[in-house]
């Protein structure tokens, strides 16, 4: 074998090598590029899960039994403190909350279904801020923002020591001592009706609002 023969041998394996190490290389690149992505699209997730969580966390019990992990993947709309009526007292009155500061309603059934599945009809994964639900991302950036704005909209204005909370608390139970007489059965505030919470949430916002538990209560409600 001739020394040209042996060059050409030579550069053929070379560029071999070569093209080897650069193929070689961007797939290295590539595949760190994927993981890259995968992890951008877990943490996207993960923070959609966080935020949609805390939102319909911090006015019930939810969040005593949620930990960081669960708070950060789909976790089932399940309170402990439900009540015969199927609903969560403090729930349903940041609710009734969120319609007198925005004037938008957003039904319990609707944050209910929302809950009740992980996946959407088409499987996709059913996150707030798929463009699929409005309804609850407007509440979910509602809440972040009287967060960020520091407006105590969570703590003050609502949470169970709040203004909101007292104000309704008030009514009951000014009611329950004004009506005990007439036929009226005092309930705990946890127990009360969906019906029972709207009346009391009218009253909270119309004063010229003649409050009637008694006839709600004798309906079965």
């Amino acid at each position: 074998m001739n020394k040209i023969k042996i060059k050409l041998i030579v550069l053929i394996c070379v560029v071999i090598i070569i093209v080897g190490a650069v193929f070689t290389y961007q797939h290295i690149v590539r595949q760190r590029e994927i993981a890259r992505e995968i992890v951008v699209e877990q943490e996207r997730i993960a923070d959609a899960y966080w935020r949609v969580n805390s939102a319909f966390s911090w006015d019930s019990s939810r969040l005593q039994w949620l930990d960081w992990d669960e708070m950060e993947r789909y976790s089932p709309l399940v309170l402990a403190e439900h009540n015969l009526f199927g609903i969560c007292t403090n729930t349903y009155l940041i609710l009734k909350l969120y319609y007198r500061e925005t004037g938008i309603i957003l039904t319990y059934e609707t944050v209910a279904d929302y809950f009740s599945q992980e996946f959407e009809p088409d499987g996709s994964l059913r996150l707030y801020n798929n463009g699929k639900h409005p309804e609850i991302q407007a509440y979910v950036e509602w809440i972040r923002e009287g967060r960020s704005q520091d407006q105590l909209i969570i703590w003050g204005e609502f949470g169970q020591r709040g203004v909101y909370w007292r104000r309704i608390w008030g009514i009951y139970t000014e009611y329950v001592l004004a009506h005990s007489d007439a036929g009226f059965i005092e309930q705990r505030f946890v127990e009360l009706s969906p019906q029972m919470l709207d009346a009391l949430a009218r009253a909270e916002l119309d004063p010229d609002y003649v409050l009637d538990l008694t006839s709600i209560q004798q309906a079965g409600y």
